[in-house]
């Protein structure tokens, strides 16, 4: 029994020195490769994230959208990809000089290359010049992220900036303007603090306003219509730069203020309803000063009406009287009417016109009758035979402004010896007796106004040199 016992004893020590099973500790290892692995995976999701969110791709472009007063010398445009997962496919450069006006003129799209991250023009220089806008356009791709992982992504960005500004004159294409009675003034589109120039022809002081703005140039005297060279040769702005190059233009003084009389000087036979009117070249400034400056002789009561900015007219309160010469006068000077220009009306000017006497024709060529009147009544009428179809009598208003009491008539396919009682309207347009019609109150002339020998005589004493003879259908 005790060997029994011993045998099972040993055996019992033997197999606690028996080596342990291993499968725990290999789980364990297993298990923290995983981890160890799952953290690789999440930081680098994280890190994607952090980079695609935070940390976006871009293409970056120098200068930024908006900036102003680039020095060119100091500064190139560069174009780059910043960060990671970004391409860049096309530039393109707009350039625009900034006029002194602030207007955008001479706009070109500008030839060149991407060199070293720097858009350069096709010789290499550098395309950023002073008073100029730059519009830049850049496409690529970038990278962005997504439920189906990172893609390239199209992306477009259009930005704007200005270089510095020089001291550029405002100056319009025509020139200079200056009127009577003040300077010359030349605005500048950034403060100065000197100018300097050159005025042909004339003698002027400069001063300039205190904050640099403008210009004034006083000429030594004032003539009207004169124009001199003016060469701007050089100015400092404020902040120390310097006029590019000198400016050459011109400076004119205001024209005088032109006129027109209506009706004109020495016009006959006029309405006695005429308004004498005065035309001026140019709208008028001070109208309200004409009322002080012209005159109508003889004085009557009436109106002075601006129907136009151009145009004053005198309304008589009744018409004029027959056959009465009507004066206009204006005052000139230069504390006269002016111009908006600025010009004045160099002198005194008139103008005399005569009314019609109370005499006057009417002919009707539809009716084919003339008619005599005296102070607007017909007194008389009597048929007549003015031109056939073809050689038609004109219509409108003339006067009689010669008379013969007989003259030879010819024309083509016709020839009237010793014509009688001739009164001429228009050229070789005339009223005269027609001793070769058997008929008249139709159309058969050549056309003139033919009536019948007698009452051509008739007419012929009754009317006067100037009366006016209207002929209408």
């Amino acid at each position: 029994m005790q060997e029994d016992h011993g045998t099972v004893t040993l055996g019992r020590e033997a197999a606690k020195e028996l080596p342990a099973p291993r499968i725990k500790p290999l789980a364990s290892r297993i298990k923290l490769a995983v981890i160890i692995v799952g953290a690789a995976v999440a930081l680098a999701v994280v890190a994607t994230l952090l980079l695609v969110v935070v940390l976006p791709p871009r293409i970056s472009v120098s200068p930024s959208d908006g900036a102003s007063e680039i020095k060119p010398d100091e500064s190139w445009l560069e174009i780059s990809t910043s960060r990671w997962g970004a391409s860049l496919s096309t530039v393109a450069v707009k350039q625009a000089i900034v006029a002194p006006d602030g207007t955008r003129i001479n706009e070109r799209m500008l030839d060149g290359r991407l060199q070293d991250g720097r858009f350069v023009l096709n010789d290499g220089s550098n395309p950023l010049v002073s008073d100029a806008e730059y519009t830049v356009t850049v496409t690529g791709t970038v990278k962005q992220f997504g439920l189906s992982g990172v893609s390239d992504m199209p992306t477009e960005q259009t930005l704007t900036f200005t270089t510095v500004t020089t001291p550029m004159p405002i100056v319009p294409t025509g020139g200079l303007k200056v009127k009577y009675g003040e300077d010359l003034t030349i605005d500048w589109n950034i403060p100065v603090s000197k100018f300097e120039y050159q005025l042909d022809g004339i003698q002027s002081t400069m001063k300039l306003d205190a904050d640099g703005r403008a210009a004034h140039i006083t000429l030594a005297k004032f003539e009207q219509g004169k124009e001199y060279p003016l060469k701007i040769t050089s100015a400092t702005s404020n902040n120390g730069r310097e006029l590019k190059a000198p400016i050459v233009t011109t400076t004119a003084t205001a024209p005088a203020l032109g006129l027109a009389f209506e009706p004109a000087d020495g016009a006959i036979s006029m309405s006695i309803e005429s308004h004498p009117t005065i035309v001026f070249s140019e709208p008028v400034s001070n109208p309200d000063l004409a009322k002080t400056l012209v005159t109508v002789d003889p004085q009557v009561q009436g109106t002075f009406n601006w129907p136009a900015p151009n145009k004053l007219e005198f309304v008589p309160a009744n018409p004029w009287d027959h056959l009465q010469d009507v004066t206009i006068r204006i005052k000139g000077g230069p504390q006269g009417l002016r111009g908006i220009g600025g010009g004045f009306v160099e002198a005194d000017a008139s103008s005399t016109f005569t009314t019609a006497p109370a005499k006057a024709v009417d002919v009707d060529v539809t009716a084919q009758k003339v008619t005599l009147l005296e102070n607007g009544v017909a007194i008389e009428s009597y048929a007549c035979s003015t031109g056939a179809v073809g050689t038609d009598t004109p219509l409108g208003d003339y006067t009689i402004y010669a008379k013969m009491q007989a003259i030879d008539m010819r024309g083509p396919g016709y020839f009237a010896p010793k014509v009688p009682w001739v009164m001429v309207f228009k050229g070789d347009y005339t009223m005269h007796g027609n001793y070769w019609a058997t008929a008249f109150g139709q159309r058969s002339s050549h056309g003139c106004v033919g009536l019948p020998v007698e009452t051509a005589h008739h007419v012929y004493n009754w009317v006067d040199i100037g009366t006016p003879i209207h002929i209408h259908e």
